[in-house]
């Protein structure tokens, strides 16, 4: 039976193995892989090619890192592995191994060496190329064998035990809801729900307890686990050259090939150890680290972007916050490849998870991000991992720090925007359920269903909330140094946007609108978010020395106000905010203002545009037409290069569109700068 395919089946439990005869032949398994797992110099004797050819094992009906089964199996087909340099590697190591046994077998006499290395060549040309295929060493054998009877049994087990977890999280969730619904008018079917509700909690429980006994509190099994996933990892790595970095061109066919569960394994097992109190003790975990580094960035390598996800699930389980562990931040803040790596990787995931491919990843993707988020404001705090940060937002201006910035306004204008405008309708329902006595003389169930949509309502605004605070907080802690990729053409509106539309719903007409009777219940706090945003307006004032972001300020005909400018710096003079802060926003303020009068002269001077100078997107009068190659359409550069951040395509006929591809249209220029130049002369 393939892996996943047991739910397909109904199963006789005369017939199969049960979860718990698995994690007992795992804890056997790992005892005969102990003699090896410590020595790496018998890394060697281990095959890879044994997945590919064993006729014990079925390895190639499961997902591979990267390839398909279609190109594993052309690779194969056409004997590429005979040549690999792996194979090569191992044939000479087998050889010698071979020799050693035989010569200590038969040294009994002055010349049994010259009759053993006549055996020795006998038995080698006798080893033909289809005995090659078949007979594998026992290390080889234990080896691989280990490692599908721990997907199965082991880690099989420590999946169930947090989808466990999962269920008797939730069953905890139902019941507080249910128990909430006690009173007058209640249901009569109540009482027997929350004991139905009480039962399912004691079964799980007892599941868990069960589990934890006979795994999590089995901390040498952990351990020895540990130690075998730590030697696949040097054995994978191995395949692509060792522990460097940049990783070669091109990803080597015994690598792409490896299953996906080997590495899949290994995050799960470093996941549930980072939670079992002291499971980690003495644990060296660089190779983890080193792996993990290597390849969270790297789609040409590892293809599941939900693995390089759970790499990042693994970093952020390590913080020495939330370990407890002192180890832990001397392995973030002292590891070499971390040191030169992590932060421009964990910004190019950040990045990458836009896309998954799945029906789900515009949701799953808040999930990663808040993950990455978490390891990266700590790693802002960290010196050398600072340093590194501002670098590579200098080297990758325009690049992988571009795009990070794009989707982080992204998801701060998407979550933020959901969270407020549910605000109002929770003060709608908090309000019904307030009023006593008329909330009682509704019928049973719609107060049932109203008190539902109140707790959903609930935890989509706490958790919008918890993401929107960590991404506004991102912005406003990292343009206190770094300024200069926001301000660039292509982001300098957005941002500007972004920020007057959130000042507006803060301190504008409709902010009583916002107000709850216990904002810190859903992660809402309006004071701090209010001088988080005039914290970004100040901190990207200061670096505009070109007064791009003012004027981008101004130009916002949706949002821009010279009232809500004044009416936030009262309200930070209210709550007490540092007078110096005040004063540069009001100074900003004033810019704008002035900015503004200035575009409403010019668009009175210019009159009416004519329509082939007009943005067709934006409709504002463009100052760096270009023609986009497929639709041949003309649109202002600073336009289309703020689309191609999020969507790579002709925004006219879905093609494929890069920055590069832009052809600029110098005709059209000289025309609309003449056509400037006569208004303003006249």
């Amino acid at each position: 039976m393939q892996q996943g395919q047991e739910s397909m089946y109904d199963i006789n439990p005369l017939k199969c193995a049960s979860a718990g005869m698995f994690v007992n032949l795992s804890a056997v398994m790992l005892k005969l892989c102990a003699p090896f797992l410590e020595d790496l110099k018998k890394l060697t004797l281990i095959d890879p090619n044994y997945i590919l050819h064993s006729s014990r094992l079925d390895f190639q009906s499961l997902t591979a890192l990267h390839a398909s089964s279609e190109e594993i199996a052309a690779w194969v087909d056409r004997g590429n592995y005979s040549r690999t340099e792996s194979f090569r590697q191992f044939q000479q190591q087998r050889e010698q191994e071979e020799r050693r046994v035989l010569r200590s077998q038969g040294a009994t006499s002055s010349g049994s060496n010259h009759a053993s290395d006549s055996v020795i060549s006998n038995s080698i040309l006798k080893s033909s190329s289809d005995e090659r295929q078949t007979r594998y060493s026992f290390v080889t054998e234990c080896f691989f064998m280990t490692a599908r009877i721990l997907n199965l049994g082991l880690l099989r087990a420590l999946s169930e035990y947090k989808s466990l977890m999962h269920d008797l999280s939730r069953s905890k969730d139902a019941l507080a809801t249910l128990e909430a619904q006690r009173g007058v008018g209640a249901p009569p079917q109540l009482e027997q729900e929350i004991a139905n509700a009480k039962t399912e909690i004691d079964r799980l429980s007892q599941q868990r307890l069960c589990y934890e006994a006979q795994i999590l509190r089995d901390t040498p099994l952990l351990q020895q686990a540990l130690s075998f996933y730590r030697l696949m990892l040097i054995l994978l790595v191995n395949l692509v050259g060792g522990f460097k970095i940049p990783l070669p061109a091109e990803c080597p066919m015994e690598f792409a090939s490896m299953p996906e569960h080997f590495v899949d394994d290994a995050m799960e097992l470093l996941l549930i150890t980072s939670r079992v109190p002291r499971c980690l003790d003495g644990v060296v975990l660089d190779v983890f680290m080193n792996f993990i580094i290597m390849f969270m960035a790297s789609p040409l390598y590892v293809k599941n972007p939900y693995l390089r996800a759970k790499m990042v699930d693994v970093l952020n389980s390590w913080m020495p916050e939330k370990s407890k562990l002192p180890a832990m931040a001397t392995l973030f803040e002292g590891h070499q490849l971390a040191q030169e790596y992590l932060v421009f990787n964990l910004l190019k995931l950040f990045v990458d998870i836009e896309f998954t491919g799945s029906h789900t990843q515009f949701y799953d993707k808040f999930n990663i991000r808040h993950n990455i988020a978490e390891l990266l404001e700590y790693l802002w705090q960290v010196p050398s991992h600072h340093n590194a940060w501002i670098k590579v937002a200098k080297i990758h201006e325009k690049g992988v720090y571009l795009n990070f910035l794009n989707f982080l306004i992204n998801d701060s204008i998407f979550l933020l925007d959901e969270s407020l405008n549910k605000i109002p309708e929770l003060k709608t329902l908090e309000a019904e359920m307030a009023n006593s006595a008329e909330w009682e003389q509704r019928p049973p169930q719609e107060r049932q269903e109203r008190a539902r949509l109140l707790q959903q309502h609930q935890n989509m605004v706490r958790i919008d909330m918890t993401l929107a605070n960590e991404d506004v907080g991102m912005l406003a802690y990292t343009s206190l140094i770094i300024t200069a990729p926001f301000l660039l053409p292509e982001l300098v509106e957005r941002v500007a946007n972004m920020l007057n539309y959130f000042l507006l719903q803060l301190v504008g007409p409709q902010r009583k609108t916002l107000t709850l009777k216990d904002p810190e219940k859903y992660e809402f706090r309006p004071k701090k978010l209010l001088k988080q945003i005039v914290e970004i307006y100040v901190h990207l004032a200061r670096g505009d020395k070109e007064d791009a972001f003012s004027l981008a300020i101004s130009r916002d005909g949706r949002s821009y106000n010279d009232e809500v400018f004044s009416a936030a710096a009262e309200v930070l003079r209210k709550i007490g905010e540092d007078a110096r802060l005040i004063q540069e926003f009001v100074d900003l303020g004033a810019k704008v203002k002035a900015a503004a009068d200035d575009i409403m002269d010019t668009e009175a001077m210019l009159g009416d545009i004519p329509d082939e100078f007009m943005d067709p997107i934006q409709c504002t009068l463009m100052t760096d037409p270009v023609i986009l190659p497929s639709s041949r359409t003309t649109v202002d550069r600073a336009t289309i290069q703020r689309h191609l951040l999020s969507d790579p395509t002709d925004p006219f006929n879905r093609s494929h569109l890069t920055p590069e591809m832009l052809i600029p249209d110098i005709e059209l220029k000289a025309k609309i700068e003449e056509f400037i130049q006569s208004k303003s002369l006249n």
